[in-house]
C-alpha cells in the first residue's frame, strides 16, 4: 500500500499493511505503534483489531494490545473484511426517524420511542434503527462492528431522542473514545413521579440484577460493588417545574453512560421516570417512559458542536409550553 493511504479516514475493507520495527520504535506498545501509523484512526480501533485477531507479529497472531515490540519485528495489520447487511423492506416514513444534521463523518438523528437500536439477539426479526441507517447510508455497513455498524452509543427501546451515528471508522473510533472519556455532554428531559429536591447528584455504582437479567440495580456496599462487578455511575439533575398530580419535569445530565442509568438512579431516589414499568409503574398519561435525549455537545476535530432534538408529541402534552420554547 502507498504510504499516503495511512492518512485516509476510510480504508478499504480487507486492506493489509506491513511494517518493520526499527530502532526508534523498540519497546513501544503494539497498539500505540499501529495507531501512530494511521493518523485518522484512534488507538481503541486498533485494540479491537488486535483482540479480533487481525494483527500478527512475525506471522503469529497477537491478541494483547500491550505487547512491546522488538527490533526487526514484522507487524501485519489487516482491516476488517467487507460486511454484508440483511435486506429489509422499510417504510421510511412510518418509522419516524429523522436526520437532524449531516456531517461528512457523522449523522445526528432523532430516534423515536419504540424503535430498538440494533438486534438484541441473532434471531431477532424486527426492524431496527440499524436497518433504517443501512437502507439510506449503505456505506455505514463497513463501519465498526457488523451487528451495530456506525453505532457509538445507544438509547433504550422506549427512550426517544438524539443519537450520533459514525459514517466512517475514524469517526467511530473518535466518537466512541469521547463517550468513554466522558467528554460528550448529554442532556435529557424527563418527567418523574413525586417532587424531588430542586437539584441533586446521584453517585451510585450500577450492576446487573442477579435474577432479572434485563434489569439493572444500584449497589452501595463496597463488598457488593466488587462481587457484582458494579461500575461507577454519576447523574446530576435539576427540577425545571413541579407539575400537578405529584410529578416533576427535570433536566438530567448523566456523566457516565451505564445501561438504564437515568432510570435506575432516579428510581433509587424514590422518583422513578413516569411510565417506566421496569423501575416504576405504568401510567395513564403516557404509554412509555417519559425520557427524551434532548441535547448533546462535544468537540470534534477542533470544532465545537451542539445539537438539540425536538420534544415528541406525547411528551409535549405533559410538559408546560414555556419549557418547550
Amino acid at each position: 500500500m502507498e504510504q499516503d493511504l495511512l492518512t485516509d479516514k476510510v480504508i478499504a475493507p480487507g486492506a493489509e499493511f506491513q511494517f518493520s520495527i526499527g530502532e526508534e520504535t523498540i519497546g513501544v506498545r503494539l497498539d500505540n505503534f499501529i495507531a501512530s501509523q494511521f493518523v485518522a484512526y484512534s488507538r481503541s480501533f486498533f485494540k479491537n483489531l488486535i483482540t479480533d485477531k487481525l494483527v500478527t507479529v512475525n506471522q503469529k497472531i497477537v491478541e494483547r494490545p500491550g505487547v512491546t515490540l522488538k527490533l526487526g519485528d514484522q507487524v501485519l495489520v489487516k482491516f476488517p473484511p467487507a460486511q454484508t447487511s440483511k435486506q429489509v423492506l422499510i417504510d421510511q416514513d412510518s418509522l419516524g426517524v429523522q436526520v437532524l444534521h449531516t456531517h461528512p463523518d457523522f449523522l445526528v438523528i432523532s430516534k423515536p420511542a419504540g424503535l430498538v437500536v440494533h438486534a438484541p439477539q441473532h434471531d431477532f426479526t424486527g426492524v431496527t434503527l440499524v436497518d433504517w441507517i443501512l437502507s439510506k447510508f449503505q456505506e455505514i455497513a463497513q463501519v465498526g462492528y457488523a451487528e451495530r455498524p456506525g453505532i457509538v452509543h445507544r438509547l433504550d427501546l422506549q427512550t426517544s431522542g438524539l443519537m450520533l451515528v459514525a459514517r466512517n471508522n475514524f469517526a467511530q473510533a473518535l466518537l466512541s473514545d469521547k463517550f468513554r472519556a466522558r467528554t460528550m455532554h448529554k442532556t435529557y428531559l424527563a418527567i418523574v413521579r413525586g417532587q424531588p429536591e430542586l437539584h441533586g447528584v446521584v453517585d451510585l455504582a450500577i450492576a446487573r440484577h442477579p435474577v432479572q437479567r434485563n434489569k439493572m440495580m444500584v449497589v452501595k456496599d463496597l463488598t457488593e460493588i466488587r462481587n457484582r462487578n458494579a461500575r461507577p455511575a454519576r447523574t446530576t439533575y435539576r427540577v425545571l417545574k413541579y407539575l400537578p398530580d405529584d410529578l416533576a419535569v427535570i433536566e438530567v445530565k448523566p456523566e457516565t453512560g451505564r445501561m438504564h442509568q437515568i432510570r435506575v438512579h432516579m428510581a433509587s431516589l424514590g422518583h422513578p421516570v413516569l411510565g417506566d414499568t421496569v423501575y416504576g409503574s405504568s401510567s395513564k398519561l403516557i404509554t412509555r417512559q417519559a425520557l427524551h435525549a434532548y441535547a448533546i455537545g462535544f468537540e470534534y476535530c477542533g470544532a465545537e458542536y451542539y445539537f438539540t432534538c425536538p420534544v415528541p408529541a406525547d411528551l409535549q402534552k405533559l410538559i408546560p409550553v414555556e419549557l418547550l420554547k
